[in-house]
């Protein structure tokens, strides 16, 4: 009889953790029976409905997900008393469905831990943020997921370090297939137009937001180019604004203004399945001013054989391998962006062979199948199946 496990997410987009959530729930149902907390009904449960019955999809939009409004001190005590009314939810789902472990899918749902402990349940808690900004709150929650946690599993060894010497944590890198066949993206007459005068076009697919996501120095990368050669390089920018700053777009359209990009800055806006996209793109950036744990983004462009160029911070460092199948820019610098755009702009024959290079380099680290070996020997160490 199949043991039954608990995930819980922390957002009903299909955004990063969503995305390697959904893979997650894929791989598991083949040996549990899987359920999901989530705290909406948004995109991730019309996908995971096509995984697992929907009747085993749960929501409850209470569910507490801490951000940095949670540290202010007119909101403690409602903090407290949500942290509460979580724990005794979660530990009436664990004692309802008959669960036998619960696996937290990011660092910033606290609650489902502790309920798992107080229900006597196994508990797996996955790491894709990075809590270096957090410096006097990073030590104690630290110290909470570790209490209550049988295995912390972070997405790359950078994510692992902030836990320090620790035998509870272990590096599991998502896994990602080749796709054998994506359809064509729909684009209208006019981009099609644009796009075909193009020298070179980069493509950048992720929330957009300053400074965190650093779409702004992409485009001062293209602007300072701009002024230094007559290529034209265009860009093509999928993703929404980050709820609640939507007002940079001010901002993002004022740098487009000072280096007159009007013309080669493309915002898609949100796309439920990029992937077809990546076909339009010549290299791949992700220009993120703050480390990114392990960017999903960065393994789709190297699935569908894109050469990817990324800040040297963060998990981005473990993906690329610097001049072999992109390049690594100094963080949050977009002179050295602009350098690194140059390098393919003037070796146009290094886009076919880093792009080769991309998929050879998922097929040897981070293959779904790899990912699929190393979830279930986690799973079965936890609960103690073999």
């Amino acid at each position: 009889m199949k043991k039954n496990i608990l995930l819980v997410g922390h957002s009903g987009d299909m955004y990063g953790a969503s995305r390697s959530l959904s893979k997650l729930v894929r791989i598991l149902d083949q040996q549990y029976t899987v359920f999901v907390l989530l705290p909406e009904q948004g995109e991730l449960f019309q996908v995971l409905a096509g995984i697992i019955p929907s009747e085993r999809i749960l929501i409850y939009e209470d569910l507490y997900i801490f951000t940095r409004k949670s540290f202010k001190l007119n909101y403690l005590g409602s903090t407290l008393l949500r942290f509460i009314r979580n724990l005794k939810k979660i530990s009436q789902i664990i004692k309802n469905y008959q669960i036998e472990l619960v696996h937290t899918n990011s660092g910033v749902v606290p609650a489902a831990a502790l309920a798992a402990k107080l229900s006597g349940t196994k508990h797996i808690w996955h790491i894709r943020e990075w809590f270096g900004d957090f410096k006097k709150f990073w030590p104690l929650y630290r110290g909470y997921m570790n209490a209550f946690s049988d295995t912390i599993v972070c997405v790359s060894q950078t994510m692992a370090s902030q836990f320090g010497d620790n035998k509870k944590v272990k590096a599991i890198y998502n896994g990602f297939e080749i796709p054998e066949a994506v359809s064509k993206p729909k684009l209208n007459d006019e981009l099609s137009r644009k796009l075909s005068t193009a020298d070179l076009v980069l493509g950048c697919t992720s929330r957009i937001r300053l400074i965190r996501k650093g779409q702004e120095y992409l485009i001062e990368a293209i602007g300072i180019l701009s002024k230094r050669s007559d290529k034209k390089i265009h860009a093509i920018i999928i993703g929404d604004y980050v709820p609640g700053y939507e007002d940079q777009k001010d901002v993002i359209y004022a740098l487009i203004g000072k280096y007159q990009l009007e013309d080669q800055i493309h915002f898609l806006g949100h796309i439920n399945n990029p992937l077809p996209y990546y076909q339009l793109f010549d290299v791949f950036v992700l220009p993120s001013g703050e480390p990114e744990p392990f960017g999903g983004v960065i393994m789709e462009a190297m699935s569908a054989g894109l050469p990817v160029i990324g800040s040297n911070a963060g998990g981005t460092t473990e993906q690329i391998a610097d001049g072999w199948n992109g390049y690594l820019f100094e963080n949050q610098n977009a002179a050295d962006l602009a350098d690194k755009i140059e390098l393919f702009l003037n070796e146009p024959s290094k886009l076919s062979l880093f792009g080769t290079r991309s998929k050879e380099r998922i097929a040897q680290n981070f293959s779904l199948e790899l990912h699929r070996l190393k979830i279930f020997g986690l799973y079965g160490m936890v609960l103690d199946e073999r």
